[in-house]
């Protein structure tokens, strides 16, 4: 389940407010975003030993960001596919798992969390001597790797991004309602929220677990510091897979295009019209998503 919608839509109740954060892992990397409410946890992380060397061929360790659905012990089975089409093709790739409470990722506090994946990338980049890395992010991994990219200037570091599913612009917070058999609301979540934005201090107060997802929302400043402006940043190539069959990401397709100059905006379906169906989840492991990803680390 994406986080993103999660906290779109808690706020069909409530909107989101942006938390606090303290200082930078890196002193160089400041985020913008504070907040006088309580501090949101910014989770633990799973990370993997950084043993691989990359080759001519290859020359970008990629960094694979995995979504909210599941849990961590769910990992190694979803994005094995992923993984075993990026190594077949001589490169470097590893998961990263950011922002874990009790098995969740990316259920934490989302700049501590972008903190984390910088930190995360300048490992790499130490260990194998890349001067950038590729990053291939899924769903909630997305927005994260979204906010790292603009708000903690992480595009100096990545050459190209990845994003399958991503929750961007446009998305109205009902597909996560329709899993909980909620259909044809009076209103979005979405517009709940900017009906309603007062709601939010006192959703954070009494359920403080849903702050996290909360920011995720389009009245938070988390959410506006990446998509207020231009979301792509100079010297990142971006490239965007969506599926008409997303039902948490809604209304499936507008909700992850990116529509700026340069992105690389493909529907599933379009792209693979005889494929096996896909839906928001199983977008990661279908075998055409995983030859498209090859195929776009290496234009």
């Amino acid at each position: 389940m994406s986080i993103a919608l999660t906290g779109v839509a808690a706020i069909v109740a409530a909107p989101a407010v942006a938390a606090p954060i303290g200082p930078s892992a890196d002193p160089g990397i400041e985020s913008p975003i504070r907040s006088n409410t309580s501090a949101i946890p910014a989770g633990t992380v799973i990370e993997p030993p950084v043993n691989c060397a990359p080759g001519p061929h290859r020359p970008h360790p990629v960094i694979v960001l995995p979504g909210a659905d599941g849990t961590t012990d769910q990992t190694a089975a979803q994005w094995n596919p992923m993984l075993t089409a990026l190594r077949a093709d001589g490169g470097c790739a590893f998961v990263f798992q950011g922002g874990i409470i009790k098995g969740q990722r990316w259920a934490g506090d989302v700049p501590s969390e972008a903190r984390q994946i910088a930190d995360f990338v300048s490992k790499v980049r130490r260990a194998t001597g890349a001067d950038k890395v590729d990053i291939v992010a899924h769903s909630a991994g997305s927005f994260v790797a979204q906010y790292y990219l603009k708000v903690l200037h992480g595009a100096s570091s990545v050459r190209d991004a990845v994003l399958l599913a991503p929750e961007s612009r446009g998305c109205d917070g009902t597909g996560l309602l329709a899993q909980y058999g909620i259909t044809n609301p009076p209103m979005t979540p979405v517009q709940a929220a900017e009906v309603a934005p007062y709601l939010v201090s006192a959703l954070a107060i009494m359920f403080p677990g849903m702050a996290p997802a909360m920011q995720m929302s389009p009245t938070s400043e988390v959410y506006r510091a990446v998509f207020d402006g231009t979301v792509t940043q100079p010297g990142v190539h971006y490239s965007v897979l969506a599926t008409r069959n997303d039902g948490i990401a809604t209304p499936a397709v507008t909700c992850s295009l990116i529509n700026e100059p340069g992105v690389v905006n493909v529907v599933y379906e379009n792209r693979f019209p005889t494929a096996p169906a896909v839906d928001h989840s199983t977008l990661r492991s279908s075998p055409d998503t995983t030859a498209w990803v090859v195929e776009q680390l290496q234009s």
